[in-house]
């Protein structure tokens, strides 16, 4: 499953969409984490664009950007 068949199929951000991400995707990212980063993308480019160029999102800098 690619990241834009789970954006397809799940809300962004869902529980379900984090568990499709984690099994799938490879990001090594936390569901706290995957969701941060879903919630402010709207597609798979989106989150793979925010995923390899921000820091943000992460668990250690979820309040800074």
């Amino acid at each position: 499953m690619t990241l834009s068949e789970i954006y397809n199929e799940f809300t962004p951000g869902s529980t379900g969409f984090c568990k499709a991400v984690a099994s799938h995707c490879g990001f090594g990212t936390s569901d706290e984490e995957t969701a941060r980063i879903a919630l402010a993308a709207s597609t798979a480019e989106e989150f793979q664009s925010i995923w390899e160029n921000k820091n943000w999102w992460t668990d250690a800098n979820d309040d800074a950007e």
